[in-house]
């Protein structure tokens, strides 16, 4: 899940860049209800946020997966850090406890397409939200194409169903061969990560023992950094919505 197209820069001859300002501070969600979606702002493909802020996103793709989402989130609760979660829809049927959960427990979720092919078609992304929807009431802002294989038409499918495509500026590499270590993806995203990036992790398909053994010490080294782990979304300062509580 490391190719990224040179069409990415052809999206910027049809998007907006985003204001360099730093995303407003969020309301807590017992003040205001159950998250129902977000909205899409601004450039239609990102990679990082404002670089003024000491914000970083964490990301996981490919899940939700009994092997390691539910030790994801346990790592996360015990660090009391939010991250967005890219669920590929056709693992939701019998897991969509799991992403009921991370929405529980504060996370974001985003479309990383059905069944995880190049360039997925219309139906792949919608189908995927459709699921989302129906297992937790959120409807996605956000996409993460498969393999990070982009173009401009991908770009204006995710747009047309109100969802950015995020990109990352820090890849762990805990998918790029079987069995990465805790070492490897430790150091790729503590010497690579700076001020507004968005790492990409992986809770999918496997085997990710290392991202598991290295999301702790992880965490502790971004604590040290002086870096703040969010949602995508609070990170490029896009506006949750929420059903009204009571």
């Amino acid at each position: 899940m490391r190719h990224v197209s040179a069409a990415a820069v052809a999206a910027l001859a049809f998007t907006v860049a985003l204001p360099a300002a730093a995303p407003a501070v969020p309301v807590p969600l017992a003040a205001q209800g159950q998250p129902t979606g977000c909205g899409a702002k601004g450039a239609s493909f990102r990679e990082h946020g404002w670089r003024g802020s000491r914000k970083v996103a964490l990301t996981f793709d490919g899940g939700p997966t009994r092997q390691y989402t539910s030790r994801v989130l346990g790592r996360l609760a015990k660090a009391k850090v939010k991250s967005t979660f890219f669920i590929r829809g056709s693992f939701i049927k019998g897991n969509a406890a799991l992403l009921r959960r991370e929405l529980r427990e504060g996370h974001e979720l985003a479309n990383h397409s059905w069944t995880h092919p190049r360039f997925p078609n219309a139906t792949e992304l919608s189908r995927t939200s459709k699921a989302i929807r129906s297992a937790t009431g959120f409807t996605p802002c956000l996409f993460r194409a498969p393999y990070g294989a982009v173009n401009s038409g991908l770009f204006a499918r995710a747009r047309q169903q109100g969802m950015l495509t995020i990109g990352w500026d820090v890849d762990s590499w805990d998918s790029l061969y079987d069995n990465v270590s805790k070492q490897t993806v430790y150091s790729r995203v503590v010497n690579q990560v700076r001020p507004g990036s968005i790492i990409l992790m992986h809770d999918g398909e496997g085997p990710h023992e290392g991202t598991i053994q290295a999301l702790g010490p992880i965490l502790t080294a971004l604590k040290r950094k002086r870096l703040y782990p969010v949602t995508v979304s609070e990170l490029l300062g896009l506006r949750t919505r929420y059903a009204k509580a009571g």
